[in-house]
């Protein structure tokens, strides 16, 4: 069956690049719902001869959302769930609006994070379509629009569908050592307000109430926060505050980004930001903290780890690399690991340079993790992991 899948894999490349290049070339921010439903109708004409079955789950702001169910779902056998996004972070008038294929890279806005990932899923599919399996094998795809921005619409679908399936495989994009990631940081962000008295600069005394000098003690103490040994990042990325250089300013605002490895550093952190926006360093100056949104860390743990070393044992048959990765970034598979079930990510091929305009794929990667992907499903099918 593996000589098979490797066949098809050899077969069918072309078509992963024709394929590859559509969906790059076809805008997708996440904001512009008609270019990310463009996305998911390719995707769909891709899998249509697959005999998998497509729900819409409609969206009036965000593109569609899209889940592919192979016909062994109906019965209520727990799914294997296999995912990945349909948006990117690159606006319509982004300059970045080019596909090349060259010297054993491909290029373009989105090749790996995540259109890349995409191809590998419909291809990964494909090829257990053609060794006659899909009948057989619980198989869930989901394609969601809005996971560069939160996924505020899709979360509740990532939490349904987990809630139903025994195992999980993200298609993010792999890393430059063959990374496959079975761990990944939370994040929360937070807005912290500062309220102080306007008054004139040319007048103002040693009482001021300056809310900007307040904000400034409180981003020296926030920053101070950070703690490399425990994974523990706060980042003050944005201020604001005032009105001109000759008033003194009653408001200013920091944005701030929070990551952390556990929950409970997630929990301690929140705490000890509440008490410095609690504490004033400047007279008639208070300060009030809002939290803004984010996800739970996908904490590494032995079930992650018993999908991964499935994964590794098909990657050593195939000669390809294959290494363990805790990854800092937050995916959809934050959200899945909350359901205890295993989950790994970083199954899509192996690149560099997202979200910029030297997002690059390694080439062979493409076909290589189709390969991986569709033999480690096999594995997990004749092993019946997760069932017990």
């Amino acid at each position: 069956m593996r000589e098979r899948i490797d066949q098809f894999c050899r077969r069918e490349e072309g078509g992963m690049f024709r394929l590859l290049q559509d969906l790059v070339l076809q805008p997708s921010f996440s904001r512009f719902k008609q270019g990310v439903d463009a996305v998911g109708a390719r995707l769909a004409a891709s899998l249509e001869t697959s005999g998998m079955e497509l729900e819409t789950v409609r969206q009036s702001e965000f593109g569609d959302h899209l889940l592919f169910r192979t016909p062994a779902c109906r019965d209520g056998r727990p799914a294997l769930l296999l995912f990945g996004h349909m948006d990117t972070v690159f606006p319509l008038d982004s300059p970045f609006n080019w596909y090349k294929d060259q010297d054993g890279t491909v290029s373009g806005p989105g090749v790996i994070d995540m259109k890349g990932g995409l191809v590998a899923a419909v291809y990964t599919i494909k090829a257990l379509a053609e060794c006659e399996l899909l009948a057989d094998i619980p198989l869930t795809l989901l394609c969601n629009s809005d996971e560069e921005i939160g996924s505020p619409s899709s979360t509740t679908i990532f939490q349904a569908e987990a809630g139903r399936s025994l195992a999980a495989l993200g298609f993010e994009c792999g890393g430059l050592g063959g990374e496959v990631v079975t761990g990944r940081k939370g994040r929360s962000g937070y807005r912290l307000i500062v309220t102080g008295r306007a008054g004139h600069a040319a007048s103002a005394g040693a009482d001021k109430a300056s809310a900007i000098l307040e904000l400034a003690h409180k981003v020296i103490a926030l920053e101070g926060l950070n703690d490399p040994g425990r994974g523990i990042v706060v980042n003050v990325g944005v201020i604001d505050g005032g009105i001109g250089p000759n008033t003194v300013s009653d408001h200013a605002v920091a944005e701030i980004d929070t990551r952390f490895l556990t929950r409970a550093d997630a929990e301690a952190t929140a705490a000890r930001m509440a008490g410095i926006a609690s504490h004033s360093t400047v007279a008639g100056t208070t300060a009030a903290l809002q939290y803004v949104g984010g996800r739970p860390p996908m904490e590494q743990n032995s079930r992650n780890s018993g999908l991964y070393q499935l994964i590794r044992a098909e990657a050593d048959k195939l000669h390809l690399p294959c290494v363990e990765e805790l990854r800092s970034g937050v995916s959809d598979a934050n959200t899945i690991a909350q359901l205890d079930i295993p989950v790994v990510d970083g199954m899509g091929p192996i690149g560099d340079g997202d979200h910029s305009d030297r997002e690059y794929m390694l080439r062979q990667s493409l076909p290589d993790r189709v390969r991986l992907a569709a033999c480690s499903i096999l594995s997990i099918r004749e092993r019946g992991f997760g069932s017990g």
